[in-house]
């Protein structure tokens, strides 16, 4: 390839779940719509041979459909690697649509900064019942860009799952997508964190400033009501909890830099500001405290069970 010649981008989508059959159909016909179309567009299902029979009576022919070669979306996206051929592969969630220069914009991105390995774009929210019950430094916990993430184009410790791009052979080299870690099986979020494992393997390769945000490639994030209640919000942070112990364990302290940038600069100061406004008589930020505060507790709760768990069995293993 010349410097002349754009590099061609490939798409990749994870499905599963008959729940999303008709939203995997929608976040297709998006990229479908773009201004730029992809070199390939690939949609991989997850353990649901049915499901697959079922898309290839909805999708054109330009759409390949597979069935991923492990269990989970870490091993549903290597499985669409490992299919893909052009230079730079993007990956948007079944249930997220993209916006109509989407692809456009990743590849201005990656034009922009050569030494960019990997992209991360925005991610929108779109409910389905009223959103405003979610403080927006919470909206991490419906896969969206939240309050506290970088706004301009810069570099990022990892990008969001619903929403990213890398160059093919730096992904491929840095080992794909961990199987430990990613959502698998049934359950809505069972584990979580497979893009900080990711992004750590692609940094170490690349460099530590090789994963860039590009805010104008943006998707839109499709927010079920069932995703706007308590039990879903206790399952999620304890989930996130347990997953960023694990990464700790595995990855050393160093890998929770960002997470602790987050709770220093975002979140304690969100949540001081929402008392302040409380105690002034704003019902809304009293609501925002509550949210916020059970959040961190929560996610805090699930890194420390998860944390002394594993301290105790090497305890009993002696």
């Amino acid at each position: 390839m010349t410097s002349e010649q754009q590099p061609s981008i490939s798409v990749v989508v994870c499905t599963h779940a008959w729940r999303r059959a008709s939203l995997v159909v929608d976040c297709v016909a998006s990229v479908l719509a773009n201004s730029v179309q992809p070199a390939e567009l690939v949609v991989v299902v997850d353990g649901n041979p049915d499901l697959r029979v079922h898309l290839a009576g909805e999708f054109p022919a330009a759409v390949t459909l597979l069935d991923s070669d492990g269990a989970g979306v870490s091993e549903a996206r290597n499985s669409g690697l490992a299919r893909v051929g052009a230079d730079l592969v993007a990956f948007i969630d079944d249930d997220a649509t993209a916006q109509p220069d989407w692809l456009a914009e990743l590849l201005a991105a990656f034009a922009a900064v050569p030494a960019a390995a990997a992209v991360g774009g925005r991610i929108l929210p779109a409910w389905e019942a009223p959103g405003g019950w979610l403080p927006d430094e919470l909206l991490w916990v419906v896969g969206c860009t939240y309050a506290g993430h970088p706004e301009g184009p810069q570099p990022i410790g990892r990008p969001i799952g619903a929403n990213m791009a890398f160059r093919s052979d730096a992904l491929r080299q840095a080992g794909g997508f961990p199987r430990e870690f990613g959502p698998s099986g049934p359950a809505l979020k069972s584990h979580s964190n497979e893009e900080i494992v990711t992004a750590l393997a692609v940094r170490r390769l690349c460099g530590d400033d090789a994963i860039w945000y590009w805010p104008t490639a943006v998707v839109r994030h499709f927010v079920p009501a069932s995703r706007l209640r308590w039990r879903y919000l206790v399952e999620r942070c304890l989930a996130e909890g347990r997953s960023k112990a694990d990464v700790r364990r595995l990855h050393g302290a160093a890998s929770m830099r960002y997470d602790r940038g987050y709770l220093v600069h975002t979140l304690l100061p969100a949540i001081r500001r929402y008392a302040a406004r409380g105690v002034a008589g704003d019902p809304t930020a009293a609501s925002s405290v509550l949210v916020a505060g059970s959040g961190l507790l929560l996610t805090a709760a699930g890194y420390g069970t998860r944390s002394l768990g594993r301290l105790a069995g090497r305890r009993r293993a002696r």
